[in-house]
């Protein structure tokens, strides 16, 4: 799976800089993922899109803190536990 996520960075580094924040922030919102790796709003849909599909992050959905936001769940982001050490490895 190295070999693969390395490849995967290569080609893109962007998808690196979003695995290290997930990895450095876990539950991290969407927005705040967003902030931290300045991407804009379409390319960061897409390469979580990609993260996920290979099941290298997980999305998660919560509740939102407030009783007003309650209907809309909040997607929070983290790293597949089984492939936690060999993205650690390569990013």
């Amino acid at each position: 799976m190295n070999v693969y996520l390395r490849a995967m960075i290569e080609v893109d580094s962007r998808l690196g800089d979003v695995l290290r924040t997930i990895i450095e922030t876990p539950y991290i919102e969407r927005p705040r993922l967003e902030e931290m790796v300045n991407v804009p709003h379409g390319e960061i849909e897409s390469l979580l899109a990609t993260l996920s599909e290979k099941m290298a992050i997980l999305e998660l959905a919560t509740q939102a803190d407030s009783s007003l936001e309650s209907r809309v769940p909040k997607k929070v982001y983290l790293i597949n536990p089984a492939l936690e050490q060999a993205v650690s490895e390569v990013v």
